[in-house]
């Protein structure tokens, strides 16, 4: 787990459930939530003109998604769709980004966790 699920809620991330096939985020939508998933598993994919889905992806449970957005202002590039039903929390940016101001050692295992996600790709 990226940041402990009871640190998270503390700082005001809601739960929420989605089943299988429900987007958590879309493609062109902007990115104002740091998400992190607590059960199921998540697939990040888009769709070429054709309508030819492409997987970027699969997170599990412990795993968040989306986080580098949130630090470029950018919209997302693909979506986030639950691959079964799965539960994950939802955190403001702005309160994400205050709870890293706040937290050195968790600023570092958000930069860890990302550059492992640049290696293995």
């Amino acid at each position: 787990m990226v940041i402990h699920q009871k640190i998270l809620e503390s700082a005001g991330a809601i739960s929420k459930n989605y089943l299988a096939t429900e987007n958590i985020f879309t493609e062109g939508e902007s990115a104002q939530y740091y998400f992190q998933i607590v059960s199921g598993s998540v697939k990040m994919n888009n769709y070429d003109e054709s309508g030819k889905e492409y997987i970027q992806n699969r997170l599990e449970a412990g795993e968040c998604l989306g986080e580098s957005f949130l630090f470029i202002d950018h919209q997302y590039p693909m979506n986030a769709v639950a691959i079964n039903s799965c539960e994950v929390l939802s955190l403001k940016k702005s309160l994400f980004i205050s709870l890293l101001q706040q937290n050195p050692k968790m600023c570092f295992e958000i930069n860890k966790n990302l550059s492992k996600k640049l290696h293995f790709k």
